[in-house]
């Protein structure tokens, strides 16, 4: 029997009362489980633990293949969260990542590194109270540094553009045109370098937002072959409209 801890990315409902969950452990890396009967009326206040970033205990039956599914004999919460179950905010932003983390983590394999990186930011998330709006994208910067590949340096008024393409910041805007304009830029260099308590500080318009964010994706999708478009970009954007 497996004993792992696990971050639900996604989930899809299988037949009457089953669900497909796809989960990120700490021991095994992506893996694809069967809950069984756990959207029966008996079973209901289990399956409302199989959200985008619940944090679980799980005890699986061992796969007999690699890639296979597999079957959980039992989960629960490893960690309740406080807030972001119930704020509509917190949870538009968990949605988002965690489709983000299901399109680009494949590996059946150990990382505690990353498992720990994720598990460590989405007790920040559950436990902010300002600055929310901003924490999808001090996410994305902060993992594409954990990932290592970006950036190549910081951001400064003489190196003003983001080059997409190359991953540094550049005194001019490079003429593939794969690059971030001045502010997008800027507010890039300044989620690379903040704190998550810093987010309440870091002030941007809805636009400039949104701009730095179909820009990282598209950065994520050129640099690791992650699938696009991402579904609840449009909820997360409705969310913070």
């Amino acid at each position: 029997m497996n004993k792992l801890r696990g971050i639900v990315l996604h989930s899809i409902k299988y037949g009457e009362s089953s669900v497909i969950a796809y989960v990120y452990t700490d021991l095994l890396g992506r893996q694809t489980y069967m809950l069984s009967g756990v959207r029966s009326a008996a079973q209901r206040r289990k399956s409302s633990l199989i959200q985008p970033l619940f944090l679980l205990n799980i005890e699986a039956y061992p796969e007999r293949r690699r890639g296979a599914m597999c079957r959980v004999k039992e989960f629960c919460a490893s960690v309740p969260l406080q807030s972001l179950p119930f704020d509509v905010h917190k949870s538009a932003v968990a949605l988002f990542i965690g489709e983000v983390l299901y399109r680009l983590i494949r590996e059946e394999e150990r990382n505690e590194a990353l498992f720990g990186f994720l598990h460590r930011h989405i007790l920040l998330l559950d436990a902010m109270q300002r600055g929310v709006s901003g924490f999808h994208l001090y996410f994305l910067a902060q993992l594409a540094r954990h990932l290592g590949f970006l950036p190549g340096n910081a951001h400064s008024p003489e190196d003003a553009y983001f080059d997409m393409k190359n991953g540094v910041f550049v005194p001019f805007a490079p003429l593939h045109g794969a690059f971030m304009d001045k502010p997008t830029s800027a507010l890039l260099g300044a989620l690379i370098s903040a704190r998550v308590d810093d987010l309440q500080r870091i002030r941007a318009s809805r636009e400039q937002r949104n701009s730095l964010m179909r820009s990282l994706l598209d950065y994520y999708c050129t640099h690791l072959g992650m699938a696009n478009p991402i579904r609840s970009l449009a909820v997360l954007e409705e969310v913070f409209a």
